[in-house]
């Protein structure tokens, strides 16, 4: 498992740690993730809302973000958007983590084809699940 060979002092991130984004508005899911990833040694930074993303990387880009689809403020197809809009975030490696699920109506290809890395179902992806996925895409070509 790629996880047992990164801690928290050999991430890639800001002093060792790889910074998340966690885009969330259900508090028991942001903390339930939250910890998990803690636990994993990411550093983890949780907004309720597309409007806190924006609020959030003008202070500090991180190095990946976890967004939810459906938040209270837009769509998680909108704040992707207006992510690769931006040109500061446009390149930031993004995952989509939902309880919406993937319908036939193309929300998943949307997704992609705006560069989101994953699409995951809270309820199928345990947070160590999560750690591990967010650890592959991070050191992705890093040999």
């Amino acid at each position: 498992m790629v996880l047992n060979a990164i801690g928290p002092e050999q991430g890639g991130g800001r002093g060792g740690r790889w910074a998340v984004l966690l885009v969330e508005d259900d508090a028991g899911a942001s903390e339930t993730y939250r910890a998990g990833l803690e636990a994993f040694g990411f550093r983890v930074r949780v907004e309720v809302d597309g409007a806190g993303l924006f609020r959030a990387v003008e202070s500090e880009l991180p190095d990946i973000v976890v967004l939810d689809w459906e938040l209270p403020d837009m769509s998680g197809d909108e704040v992707l958007h207006r992510v690769r809009l931006d040109e500061r975030t446009r390149s930031l490696p993004v995952f989509i983590l939902s309880d919406f699920p993937a319908s036939s109506n193309g929300e998943v290809d949307r997704v992609f084809l705006l560069g989101a890395l994953a699409w995951l179902q809270k309820v199928k992806t345990p947070p160590a699940q999560l750690a591990e996925k967010l650890t592959e895409a991070l050191t992705a070509g890093r040999d």
